[in-house]
């Protein structure tokens, strides 16, 4: 089956490196973003899925414009039988025509639940147990087409958003695999989704990341996972920005009220609105992640400190 495939970052890269040593996918072609400045120096820099289709040699689309008749030309001379899509856009009705057997797009949530742009940030930051990846069909609404292939994901207690996509990728291409198989032998499931069960996943904004230390510890401890890498969860310690990368929700410590700071036995407990939030690995700003006891060591007061 000939395969244009369509994505941007590190977690589709994984999956054009399975389309590309499968033995039933021939990919001809691939569609990304454009390159975009990164780091500290803005260093315009290729997406991840565009390095990796140029170690292959294969030809590279980045559209500024995807309702464009030029665009539509290039995909139309590539001839292909199918587009997968993973972590994407949205694609336009005369594109979704092109291909013979359209498009399908690979989704990290088990539709119709977090329809949207973060499904597995939204997913732990709800902290829920277990998620998924969808393959289903794309039509013109966001992630609403038929489903052609599920598998369930386990979210463990210290899931992040980074661990969690890397848990995806091999169910994702055993069901991105399924679903493909349906298309070659013509038993196609097109199971349509249940539109009154749809929830939402927009995109994460930076503020979401501010910890409101009135909220209960495990709230807060799910956003931070969700949030990691990007926003991050983040507040203001003795007059310096922090993130906190690494929490758990223990049990017992000291009583402390919300935002308030202890350093007790080697370990940093934070009070929340309920229930007690201890940090394991923290980041000032502009500094790289470090253990709580090498952060504590550069405090030169530890009495009545507390976020802000």
């Amino acid at each position: 089956m000939k395969i244009v495939f369509m994505g941007t970052p590190e977690f589709a890269a994984c999956f054009l490196k399975h389309l590309k040593e499968s033995d039933f996918a021939d990919v001809v072609g691939v569609v990304t973003q454009p390159d975009r400045p990164a780091g500290r120096g803005r260093v315009l820099t290729p997406p991840p899925v565009k390095s990796l289709a140029l170690e292959y040699g294969l030809p590279v689309l980045q559209p500024t414009d995807l309702k464009a008749p030029e665009f539509e030309e290039e995909l139309r001379a590539f001839g292909a039988d199918l587009f997968v899509v993973v972590a994407y856009s949205i694609l336009p009705k005369n594109i979704l025509g092109v291909a013979k057997f359209g498009a399908v797009n690979v989704h990290g949530s088990m539709l119709p639940k977090y329809r949207g742009a973060a499904p597995v940030q939204r997913a732990i930051a709800d902290g829920l147990p277990a998620t998924g990846v969808t393959v289903f069909r794309l039509d013109e609404k966001m992630d609403h087409g038929p489903i052609l292939a599920q598998r369930e994901i386990i979210i463990d207690h210290q899931d992040t958003t980074a661990s969690l996509l890397e848990k995806m990728v091999a169910p994702g291409c055993e069901a991105l695999d399924d679903a493909i198989n349906q298309l070659i032998t013509g038993t196609e499931k097109d199971l349509t989704q249940d539109h009154a069960q749809a929830s939402g996943a927009p995109k994460l904004k930076k503020e979401e990341g501010l910890i409101d230390f009135n909220l209960p510890a495990r709230v807060i401890h799910n956003r931070i996972r969700a949030f990691n890498p990007w926003p991050g969860g983040y507040g203001k310690l003795g007059g310096r920005m922090v993130y906190l990368r690494v929490t758990d929700t223990p049990e017992n410590g000291p009583s402390l009220t919300p935002g308030a700071v202890a350093f007790k036995d080697k370990r940093f407990y934070v009070g929340t609105g309920e229930g007690l939030l201890e940090v394991i690995e923290i980041q000032a700003e502009g500094k790289k992640p470090m253990p709580v006891a090498d952060f504590m060591r550069g405090i030169q007061n530890h009495d009545g400190l507390s976020f802000c």
